[in-house]
């Protein structure tokens, strides 16, 4: 009758262990494939701000005025390049999308500006990173959703609270 016990003892030990295996490394993969994705997203707005600084230029040979904006596409650039954390990076992020409004604004108060090749070519590639960016920030949060899912859900949320899995931020712009 021991040895009856022992082995069932043995059994449910063998499948805890195997689920406890199995599901850590499911958290694994799905925290790699957030974390690839975020770095897809930065890649994307790496480009966007690139091309921001050439918009300024083109802008500034058509409007001494917006100075100030130039200034601060600059310095939010080096932030944003700076930034260590996801908080940051979307803050700063935001501002810079509120900056390169700004730019983009000053082109109807300057009807040469619109026809400027420079401008027009800048204004392209910004509109299709933007495209780009958007895909890569669905398919970001569609991650962080099914990684937020599998560390809420039961047991596997027994898991992720002994291995220190937690939820993760959706990437959202403020509009």
């Amino acid at each position: 009758m021991s040895y009856i016990i022992l082995i069932g003892i043995g059994v449910v030990a063998i499948g805890l262990f195997s689920y406890t295996y199995k599901t850590y490394n499911a958290f694994i993969k799905l925290k790699l494939d957030v974390e690839r994705q975020l770095s897809h997203i930065q890649a994307h707005l790496k480009k966007k701000f690139d091309l921001i600084p050439g918009l300024a230029e083109v802008v500034k040979g058509y409007s001494k005025h917006e100075k100030g904006t130039f200034e601060e596409v600059t310095k939010l650039r080096s932030q944003w390049g700076a930034a260590k954390d996801l908080d940051a990076k979307i803050k700063t992020s935001n501002m810079l999308e509120s900056a390169l409004s700004k730019l983009l604004i000053v082109q109807e108060q300057y009807p040469k500006l619109k026809a400027d090749r420079s401008f027009l070519k800048i204004q392209k590639s910004i509109e299709y990173v933007e495209k780009e960016l958007l895909r890569e920030r669905k398919l970001y949060n569609k991650r962080v959703s099914w990684y937020n899912m599998q560390v809420q859900q039961f047991p596997s949320n027994i898991i992720a609270l002994l291995f220190g899995f937690k939820n993760k931020e959706f990437f959202a712009i403020e509009e």
